[in-house]
């Protein structure tokens, strides 16, 4: 049997305290938080009621759960994927991301995020960011109270259910004379940025694959280019491809590899920093946006990326396949590539005329 206790410190009393034998044993002694021996006798009578049953007297309080910016901070320096290519950039990418979501939910508790609350969060962000990047902060945020349940430290994830916004499709491309009155104004200013651009717009590159690419990766002679990383990674697929070199660009590498600047890794588009040549990143737009303006073409939002689907764009409506635009732009889903299908000069061409009665 247990015993009630007065406990008196420095001549105050403290309070009623219970003294038992628990389930595993041992003899404690907690604070009833009772106002009288009468009440923490019964208080004692439930605690070893819970002792006969095999339980523990007094559970222990469940600890705090964290707040939302700390869940997000042990998330990002605990939490892996697998097929991440390069985890340090996963990180790095949702911490940007999530950034954005602690204004409004970092102090609240982990446990406490309702749907409602993200529901405001992705109202809150469309005021200020575009409808891409509320969708990645959403993403990453999912994924954040996702690894939380399976952890047991949020009973389950506020973000499901709550629709993304519509994200528009952004193709932006030059027409054929934009393109060409801006590989003219290159070739008047630039030798490497004309080949570079060159490149871009005849074998649809990516800005970093264009970085990444070396002249061991280049054959003149047999015309291919093989297609093996963006920066130093892998490209965007995961996959590398190999590609027919268009005959147009022979005359220009070839040019170019004469006066191109010796790095290391031997790289076809180098950087200039500060007299030293290196491999470009993603912050570098090499002048493209004056050069656009110069040449008289359309301002663009994203404009390397606009050169990739200005090659995509002239490739069909030049009659060319989808299946083979796949492969060439190294999309892994062909729903990435159906972006360019209306495009086409035969799309739903005599389809309509299918239908007779």
């Amino acid at each position: 049997m247990g015993d009630i206790v007065r406990v008196v410190r420095k001549g105050r009393f403290i309070g009623w305290y219970v003294r038992y034998r628990d389930s595993d044993g041992r003899r404690k002694m907690r604070a009833s938080h009772q106002p009288t021996k009468e009440h923490a006798r019964r208080f004692l009578v439930e605690i070893e009621a819970r002792i006969a049953r095999g339980k523990i007297g007094m559970p222990e309080p469940a600890p705090a759960a964290p707040s939302t910016a700390q869940l997000i901070a042990s998330f990002l320096s605990t939490y892996s994927r697998p097929r991440v290519k390069d985890l340090t950039d996963y990180r790095r990418n949702a911490q940007c991301a999530l950034r954005r979501a602690l204004p409004l939910l970092g102090e609240k508790p982990a446990d406490a995020i309702k749907t409602a609350d993200v529901v405001k969060l992705r109202d809150a962000l469309a005021a200020t960011f575009s409808p891409a990047s509320v969708r990645v902060t959403l993403a990453f945020l999912s994924t954040v109270f996702s690894w939380a349940s399976k952890e047991g430290i949020v009973p389950q994830n506020p973000c499901r259910g709550v629709e993304p916004p519509r994200q528009r499709a952004l193709l932006e491309f030059l027409s054929h004379a934009d393109a060409a009155r801006l590989l003219a104004q290159a070739r008047e200013h630039d030798a490497g940025m004309h080949a570079m651009l060159a490149v871009a717009l005849h074998c649809g590159l990516r800005k970093g694959e264009l970085f990444g690419l070396r002249w061991r990766d280049v054959d003149l002679q047999a015309r291919r280019i093989d297609v093996l990383r963006s920066g130093r990674k892998l490209p965007k697929g995961g996959k590398p491809r190999h590609l027919r070199l268009p005959s147009v660009l022979l005359p220009i590498l070839a040019s170019w590899q004469a006066l191109c600047p010796k790095t290391p890794e031997a790289l076809v588009f180098p950087v200039i920093r500060r007299g030293t040549a290196s491999m470009g990143d993603s912050t570098d737009m090499l002048g493209l946006p004056a050069l656009l303006a110069a040449a008289g073409c359309p301002r663009l939002l994203r404009p390397w990326h606009a050169l990739r689907h200005t090659f995509a764009s002239h490739f069909v409506m030049n009659g060319g396949n989808i299946l083979a635009l796949q492969k060439i732009l190294g999309h892994s889903d062909i729903k990435m590539t159906l972006l360019y299908a209306h495009l086409s000069p035969d799309f739903l061409a005599d389809e309509m005329e299918r239908v007779r009665f």
